[in-house]
C-alpha cells in the first residue's frame, strides 16, 4: 500500500530497513535521518522539499519508479548526507529546484534507468566527497548544469549511456580532484563548457562519445596538472574554444581524437612548467593551436600523429629560455607555424614528417632544431639566400641531412641554382667543424671550383694562368736542354704542357726555364695539379648525388 507523509516533523529517524511498499512519499517533511536500506519501493520515492539532518540510509533500495529530492536540503556536515550504494532507480533520479547536499552523497555502483537530474543544485564536503558515483549507472544522460560542488565530484568508471552535461557548474577542490571521470564512459558525449574548476580534472583512461567540450571552460590548478586526459578517448571531437583557459598543465599523453581538435582562441599558463603535454597524441583530422591561443610553458608533442594539419597561425608560444614546442617524431600533412609573433623559446622538429611545412620568415625562433626533419615542400618558396639562415638556427650547427632535405626540395621544384646554393653552403659550414689541414684543403676547393658547384670557375683559372705563363715565356724564352734537339718554342703550348699533369705535349721536356721563370713553372706545375685533384673532388661529390 502506499505510504505518504506530508509536511511532518519527526524527532527520529524513519526505519524502513528491508519494507516494501508500492508509495512512499516524505514532501515537505523534517527528518534527523532515514534509514531504508534494502527497501522497495514498487512506484515513486519522494523526498521533495525535505530538510534531513542526518543520514539518508538507501543502500541496495529498489525504486521501481522516480526517485526525487527535489528541492530538498540533506544536511550532515563532515558525515554522509545519502548513502544509496547499489540503488536501484527504475527511471529517473530527481536532485534540482534548490536541492542542496551539506555531507558526502554516495551512489556508488548505483544503477538510474533513466536520466540523473542535479541541475542548479548545491553540493558541499569540503575535502571530501561530495558526489561520488564511481561505477554508477545512467541509462539516458545526466544533468548537472549550474551546479555548484565543493569536493569532489566523481564518475569514476560510471557509464552514462546517453549526455553527460555540467555546463556552466562550478566545481571546487584545491589540492584535490575537482572532478574524477578515471575510466568514465560517456557514450553520447561530455559536455564541460563555460565550467569553473579549481583543482585537478582527471579524465584519464575515459572514452568519450561524439563531443568533448570544453569551450570557455576555466580550470585553475596552478603548478599542478589543471586537466589530465592521458589515454582520453574520444570517438568524435574535441572541443576547447571561445576562451577556454587553464592554470597549470593540460595532459593529454597517448589521448586518441578521432575527429577534430580545436583550441583557437584558448589561453594554456603553466610558466616554467608544461603547458601541454600530449605526446602520443592522435588526431584523426586537424589540430588547431591557433587564432589567439596561447600557450605559457612547453608545448610538447613527440610521437603526435596529427591526420591532416596542425596550425599554430596567429599562436604565441613562450617559454623563454627553454623549449617552447617540442614535435619530436611528428607526422603531419601539413604543418603551418605562421605565428602571431617569433616563439620565444626554442622549437625542436627533430626526426618530424611534414607533408607541407608553413611559415614566415618574420616569425622563426632564435633556435629551430631540424636533424632529421623531413618535409616535402615549404611554403612560401624562398629563395635559398633566406633560407639557409633558416637552417644556421639549428643550435646543433652543421647537420648534414637538413641541407640535403632543402636541396632535395629545390630539385624536385626544378630550383637547380637554389639547390647548388644550399649544398654549397652547407660545405662552407662544415669546413668550420675540420681541423686545420681539412679547412685549408676546403678554403682551396671553394675558391677554385666551389667544391665541385662550380666547375666552370676552374676553366677560369686555367685560362689565367695560361695566359701569365704564354706572356712571361715569351718575353724570356728558356733555352733548350739539347740544342739541335729540342722542337720550335712555343708559349702557349709550354705553359698549357706546365698546366696539364697527364698530357704531354713535348715542350716541358725540352726546355729548361732558369732564374725567376723557374719558379713560375714550378707554380704552374703545382696549380696544374691542385686545380686537376679539386676539378676530380668536385665531380666525384657531384656524381654522388646525381
Amino acid at each position: 500500500m502506499p505510504v505518504t507523509f506530508r509536511d511532518c516533523a519527526f524527532d527520529e529517524a524513519p526505519d524502513l530497513y528491508q519494507a516494501r511498499t508500492r508509495f512512499l512519499s516524505f514532501t515537505g517533511c523534517a527528518l534527523p535521518g532515514l534509514v531504508a536500506s534494502n527497501l522497495q519501493v514498487e512506484g515513486d520515492l519522494r523526498l521533495t522539499g525535505c530538510h534531513v539532518t542526518g543520514e539518508v540510509r538507501l543502500r541496495s533500495a529498489r525504486v521501481s519508479s522516480n526517485f526525487s529530492l527535489n528541492g530538498a536540503r540533506l544536511e550532515c556536515p563532515g558525515g554522509t548526507a545519502l548513502n544509496a550504494e547499489h540503488l536501484d532507480v527504475g527511471s529517473n533520479l530527481l536532485a534540482r529546484d534548490g536541492f542542496s547536499g551539506d555531507g558526502e552523497i554516495i551512489l556508488t555502483a548505483a544503477r538510474i534507468g533513466a536520466a540523473v537530474n542535479l541541475e542548479g543544485a548545491r553540493l558541499r564536503a569540503p575535502g571530501g566527497l561530495a558526489f561520488g558515483g564511481s561505477n554508477l549507472v545512467a541509462q539516458v544522460g545526466l544533468f548537472a548544469r549550474r551546479m555548484e560542488v565543493e569536493g569532489e565530484f566523481s564518475l569514476r568508471f560510471a557509464r552514462v549511456s546517453g549526455p553527460l552535461t555540467l555546463r556552466q557548474s562550478t566545481l571546487r577542490n584545491p589540492g584535490g580532484l575537482a572532478l574524477h571521470g578515471g575510466g568514465l564512459n560517456a557514450e553520447s558525449g561530455l559536455y564541460l563548457s563555460r565550467i569553473e574548476t579549481e583543482g585537478v580534472v582527471w579524465l584519464e583512461g575515459a572514452s568519450v562519445g561524439r563531443t568533448l567540450t570544453l569551450d570557455g571552460a576555466r580550470l585553475r590548478a596552478p603548478g599542478e596538472v589543471a586537466l589530465r586526459g592521458d589515454r582520453l578517448t574520444v570517438d568524435g571531437a574535441l572541443l576547447a574554444r571561445d576562451g577556454m583557459s587553464a592554470e597549470g598543465e593540460v595532459s593529454l599523453t597517448d589521448a586518441s581524437v578521432t575527429g577534430p581538435a580545436h583550441f583557437k582562441g584558448a589561453t594554456l599558463a603553466n610558466p616554467g612548467g608544461t603547458a601541454l603535454s600530449a605526446n602520443g597524441l592522435t588526431v584523426g583530422k586537424v589540430l588547431n593551436l591557433c587564432e589567439g591561443f596561447s600557450a605559457r610553458g612547453r608545448i610538447r608533442l613527440t610521437y603526435a600523429q596529427i591526420g591532416s594539419r596542425l596550425c599554430f597561425d596567429g599562436a604565441t608560444l613562450e617559454a623563454p629560455g627553454g623549449i617552447a614546442l617540442t614535435c619530436r617524431r611528428l607526422e603531419v600533412r601539413e604543418l603551418a607555424m605562421r605565428t602571431a609573433k617569433p616563439v620565444r623559446g626554442t622549437v625542436d622538429l627533430r626526426h618530424a614528417r611534414v607533408g607541407a611545412l608553413q611559415d614566415d620568415p618574420r616569425d622563426w625562433p632564435d633556435e629551430l632544431c631540424m636533424d632529421g626533419l623531413s618535409y616535402e615542400v615549404l611554403e612560401p618558396m624562398l629563395p635559398a639566400a633566406e633560407r639557409l639562415n633558416w637552417l644556421r638556427r639549428d643550435p646543433d650547427g652543421y647537420l648534414p641531412n637538413a641541407y640535403e632535405q632543402l636541396a632535395a626540395m629545390y630539385r624536385r621544384l626544378g630550383s637547380e641554382g637554389d639547390a647548388r646554393a644550399t649544398l654549397l653552403a652547407g660545405q662552407r659550414q662544415r669546413r668550420g667543424t675540420l681541423p686545420g689541414y681539412a679547412r685549408f684543403w676546403g678554403h682551396l676547393q671553394d675558391v677554385t671550383v666551389g667544391y665541385g658547384f662550380h666547375p666552370l670557375r676552374a676553366a677560369g683559372w686555367l685560362v689565367a694562368l695560361l695566359a701569365v705563363g704564354t706572356v712571361v715565356f715569351a718575353v724570356a724564352e728558356p733555352p733548350p736542354l739539347k740544342r739541335g734537339e729540342a722542337p720550335e718554342f712555343n708559349p702557349f703550348v709550354y705553359s698549357l704542357d706546365l698546366l696539364l699533369p697527364i698530357i704531354d705535349f713535348g715542350q716541358e721536356k725540352a726546355f729548361n726555364p732558369g732564374g725567376g721563370t723557374q719558379w713560375l713553372a714550378y707554380g704552374l706545375i703545382a696549380a696544374g695539379w691542385v686545380l686537376a685533384t679539386t676539378i676530380a673532388a668536385g665531380l666525384t661529390r657531384t656524381l654522388r648525388r646525381a
